[in-house]
C-alpha cells in the first residue's frame, strides 16, 4: 500500500461537492439511520442522493477533473499503456455515531465479487482520521487492522481486493467524506468476467462499470516490450 500526495488547486474535488451541500464537509450530518444497516444501504443516505442525483442530470466539471486526475495522477503509477478504471467513483458519508460501510470485506470476497486484478483508490475529501477513517490490514489474512490517517490531498492506492477492511463507529465528532474507485492495469483485466457490483448489479465490464484510457506513448522510463512480458507471466 502506498500513500500518494495530488495537488488540490488543480483536482479539487473537495469544493466541487461542498458546493452541492453548502456547508463544509467535515460537518455534515443529518438525522437519517445510523445502526445496523446491511450491505448497499450504507450507501443511500439523502447525502448520497444528493450526489448521484447531480452526477445523472449531467456535471461535467466533475466528469472532466475525474478523468483528468485518472489520466494524470493515477494512470503514470502504472506500467501498462491501457489501464482500465470505475466509471463513476464511489462516495462515502462517514457521519459522527455511524459508519460508511458496516461490512468488514475484501472487494474480491464472495459478497463483493470484484475481480482480482483490481486495485483501489481511496481519496477523502476532508480530513481522514482514527475512527471516522476506513481500516485495513496491511497484508491479506494478518488481520493488524488500523486506521488509514489522511489530510486532504493525500490518497491510498491499495490491494483492497484482497486486503480486509472496514470501519469503526465514528466517534471523533467530524464526517469523513471520501470518494473511493478501482482501477486495473490493462493486461490484468478480465474480459470475460462474468460476475456483477452487489449493489448496483452492473456487469464488471468495460462499458458498464469500467472505462478504458490508453497512453498515446509509452513513457521513458518503461519499456513495453519487457512490461507486456511481465504482464504475460502475471
Amino acid at each position: 500500500m502506498k500513500i500518494l500526495e495530488y495537488d488540490t488547486s488543480k483536482y479539487d474535488f473537495a469544493g466541487l461537492v461542498e458546493g452541492l451541500f453548502d456547508v463544509d464537509l467535515s460537518e455534515l450530518d443529518n438525522e437519517d439511520n445510523k445502526s445496523n444497516l446491511t450491505l448497499g444501504k450504507d450507501t443511500h443516505t439523502e447525502f448520497h442522493k444528493v450526489f448521484y442525483s447531480r452526477l445523472d442530470s449531467g456535471w461535467p466539471e466533475f466528469d472532466n477533473l475525474y478523468l483528468s486526475f485518472v489520466q494524470e495522477v493515477i494512470h503514470p503509477l502504472f506500467e501498462d499503456d491501457i489501464l482500465v478504471y470505475q466509471k463513476t467513483p464511489g462516495i462515502r458519508f462517514n457521519r459522527p455515531g455511524a459508519k460508511a460501510v458496516y461490512k468488514w470485506h475484501s472487494d474480491g470476497d464472495h459478497d463483493h465479487k470484484h475481480p482480482s486484478g483490481e486495485v483501489n483508490v481511496y481519496l477523502p475529501l476532508t480530513r481522514s482520521f482514527d475512527t471516522n477513517s476506513v481500516w485495513v490490514e496491511s497484508i491479506p489474512g494478518l488481520g493488524d487492522f488500523h486506521p488509514v490517517n489522511l489530510e486532504y490531498g493525500q490518497y491510498l492506492l491499495g490491494y483492497l481486493n484482497q486486503c480486509r477492511h472496514g470501519n469503526k463507529t465514528n466517534e471523533t465528532g467530524k464526517t469523513r467524506v471520501s470518494f473511493d474507485f478501482r482501477v486495473i492495469p490493462g493486461f490484468a483485466y478480465d474480459s470475460q468476467c462474468k460476475q456483477k457490483t452487489c449493489t448496483t448489479k452492473q456487469p464488471l465490464i468495460i462499458g458498464e462499470y469500467y472505462e478504458m484510457i490508453e497512453r498515446p506513448k509509452t513513457p521513458d522510463t518503461y519499456d513495453p516490450e519487457e512490461n507486456s512480458k511481465l504482464g504475460a507471466a502475471c
